[in-house]
């Protein structure tokens, strides 16, 4: 089994396919958290902030509870962009996948809870993409539960490269930069996924050049 986990691993397409997943669900999470208002303490995405809490569904009573704490609406935001952040460096993108494994669950679990149309689809869609990176990373993290573990490490892991973590950075201030301009979020979610297309095209040409 290690054996064939070693193989996988040792693939380029997988390796840039969870280069790709740690920028996908990085990138959400941080649009995510200024767009509903989780930074400033305000909720962007709740429209019933003046009406009686009582009157309210019990979905918007969670939320209006938890916006209405301020410093915990706060925390969770910060949170997710720390995450993000560390998920799309791709250098820290280990612990960024810890941080996004606890955080994702417990929303996962939230939207099952109250019943959101649709939301757990996507909720569970990270939850397993979130499961998935800690499953990559699996022989940084198995010491914390057993004392070795056979792992051939690969010294060439595209990962590690500088060129995708400059990559990283980049989308991350793309994304910042437009929040704070208040775009559209299409436009938020546009112009990473363009540089991320480019940088894909980037790597290919780079390595047939090699080859």
């Amino acid at each position: 089994m290690l054996h064939l986990y070693n193989s996988l691993r040792q693939k380029v397409y997988l390796q840039i396919f969870t280069i790709y997943v740690r920028y996908l669900i990085g990138g959400a999470f941080i649009i995510a958290a200024f767009g509903m208002g989780k930074v400033t303490g305000k909720a962007n995405l709740l429209h019933s902030m003046d009406s009686p809490i009582e009157k309210l569904q019990p979905i918007q009573q969670f939320f209006r509870v938890m916006v209405d704490s301020g410093l915990y609406w706060q925390f969770i935001g910060w949170t997710q962009i720390i995450a993000g952040v560390l998920l799309m460096t791709q250098r820290f993108a280990r612990v960024g996948a810890l941080i996004f494994f606890g955080l994702i669950v417990n929303i996962f679990v939230i939207t099952v809870s109250y019943s959101f149309t649709g939301t757990p689809i996507v909720t569970g869609l990270m939850t397993l993409a979130a499961t998935y990176l800690l499953v990559w990373d699996l022989p940084a993290f198995a010491p914390l539960v057993m004392n070795s573990i056979s792992y051939q490490h690969n010294k060439q892991e595209i990962s590690a490269s500088a060129f995708w973590v400059i990559l990283g950075c980049i989308m991350i201030g793309s994304i910042i930069v437009l929040t704070l301009l208040h775009q559209p979020v299409t436009l938020q979610l546009g112009v990473p996924f363009v540089e991320g297309a480019i940088g894909f095209i980037l790597f290919l040409l780079s390595n047939r050049k090699n080859n």
